[in-house]
């Protein structure tokens, strides 16, 4: 397996420097990072769960992520994601010691670009718990119908 340590180096000091300069502006400024990886995949779908489940298949595929859930509540607006063995836990971990917020989760800001664009809705983060020592990540979001 390749060293990654330099590259958790560079994540972590850009995302601790941003939240620094930006404050809760910076979830804003950070809600398209890493969709440039998942922007060429054809991923289709009739249905939000739909486009999840695809998005969710090319982030293990790419190895990215080992596995996800996601369940929608009842009303069928928010959406509470577990997601297990992500390459960036590292980054988020050592983020959380130094006292910074999680507020970028790059698997989730590809899955709610894919939803955006090919279901024409309104998505946002609503929060992001990040567990260490389990190796999980729990993200809710909600998808609104567009006006």
């Amino acid at each position: 397996m390749k060293d990654t340590t330099y590259f958790t180096d560079i994540v972590y000091g850009l995302e601790k420097i941003l939240y620094y300069e930006r404050g809760k502006g910076s979830y804003f400024r950070a809600s398209l990072i890493g969709t440039d990886f998942i922007k060429p995949k054809k991923i289709e779908g009739d249905t939000v769960e739909e486009v999840i489940d695809k998005c969710i298949k090319e982030l293990i595929e790419g190895e990215i992520i080992k596995e996800a859930t996601c369940l929608k509540d009842e009303d069928g607006i928010l959406f509470t994601f577990k997601i297990k063995g992500c390459i960036h836990l590292p980054v988020e971990a050592r983020l959380k010691e130094s006292g910074v917020p999680p507020y970028v989760c790059s698997p989730i800001n590809m899955i709610l670009y894919k939803v955006a664009e090919t279901l024409q809705v309104a998505v946002e983060s609503v929060d992001i718990n990040v567990d260490e020592n389990d190796g999980e990540c729990v993200v809710r979001v909600v998808v609104f119908e567009a006006d």
